[in-house]
Order: C-alpha cells, then sequence, then structure tokens
C-alpha cells in the first residue's frame, strides 16, 4: 500500500493539473489514514489467529472455548472497519471525494444550465 502510494504520489507531481489543485496533500492524507486503519483493525485479528495457533494443542474447557469463540467474534466484526472505515476516512479526508459523493447521491438536483448558441 505504501508502495503504490508513492508511486501516485509521483505520477501527481509529475502531471501538473493535479499538482495545482493540491491532489498530491489529498492523496498522501488518505494513503496514510488508510494504513492507520490497515494496522488498527487487523492487528487484533492476527493476534488471536495466533493466539489459537499457540493454543490449538491444549485441551480447553467449555467455558474457555465458549470465551475464546466470543472474543474472535468480536474481532472479526472490528476486521471489518477496515471496509466501513475506508469510505469514512476517505470522505473526511478529502474534499473532492465529498464532492463526487455529493453529485453522485444528489444526481436529479443538478441545475439545468442553458448555454446560449451562436447562430448567425
Amino acid at each position: 500500500m505504501i508502495l503504490f502510494g508513492c508511486l501516485a504520489y509521483r505520477n501527481i507531481q509529475q502531471t501538473i493539473h493535479l499538482a495545482e489543485q493540491h491532489a498530491d496533500r489529498q492523496l498522501m492524507r488518505m494513503v496514510l489514514i488508510q494504513v492507520v486503519l490497515v494496522i488498527v483493525s487487523n492487528t487484533p485479528f492476527g493476534a488471536v489467529t495466533a493466539y489459537g495457533l499457540i493454543t490449538a494443542g491444549i485441551n480447553k474447557d467449555l467455558n474457555r472455548q465458549l470465551k475464546e469463540y466470543f472474543a474472535v467474534c468480536i474481532l472479526i466484526l472490528v476486521s471489518y472497519s477496515y471496509y466501513i472505515g475506508n469510505f469514512y476516512m476517505f470522505f473526511i479526508s478529502s474534499s473532492r471525494f465529498r464532492q463526487t459523493v455529493k453529485d453522485r447521491l444528489f444526481w436529479w438536483t443538478r441545475s439545468n444550465q442553458i448555454n446560449p448558441s451562436h447562430t448567425s
């Protein structure tokens, strides 16, 4: 993710129109937020998976199995926050993304513009 973020940043710097619109700042903000979101949402699930592999050979009573199953269910729900969080983080961090979402959601409220025609 960081590699492709750096490549996209380099591409934006080479494109004059996007550099003038400060798209590089928005891109960097979005990539950094996405990296933090990946760490926050996927690290706990990885820890529980590692714990499950480490304790796989241990006999566990029903109470312990239920507690572990409950923890796994909660952390699976936390890992889903990555997909939900991408939308909200992009929505918060990018004015261009907010405008695009607004245009797509409220497509029927666009004002009709009349362009003058040049007739001779």
